[in-house]
């Protein structure tokens, strides 16, 4: 049985020139068309952006429900004099 494909829809973006001359070369060196390289960074962009959105809004709800527990002051306070020794060079 065939499977179909989503249904797609039309969007119009405009880009610098340079970035539209990098998609052409793109496209041109993997012989593929300007459209799917758009498409491919559209859908990883909106990847990355759903995962931390996500997250964030898991880390809201955990928050909220009291399954999150913050550093002390104090506890905090070793956390950054332990990273500024490292860029001290120590």
């Amino acid at each position: 049985m065939a499977t179909r494909a989503e249904p797609t829809a039309t969007i119009t973006v405009r880009i610098p020139e340079s970035m539209r001359e990098q998609f052409d070369i793109l496209a041109k060196s993997t012989d593929r068309r300007v459209q799917y390289h758009a498409f491919e960074a559209m859908r990883r962009y909106i990847e990355a952006e759903k995962w931390q959105v996500d997250l964030i809004a898991e880390r809201l709800r955990q928050a909220d429900a009291g399954e999150i527990t913050y550093a002390s002051p104090e506890r905090a306070a070793a956390v950054l004099t332990k990273y500024a020794a490292y860029d001290d060079g120590q």
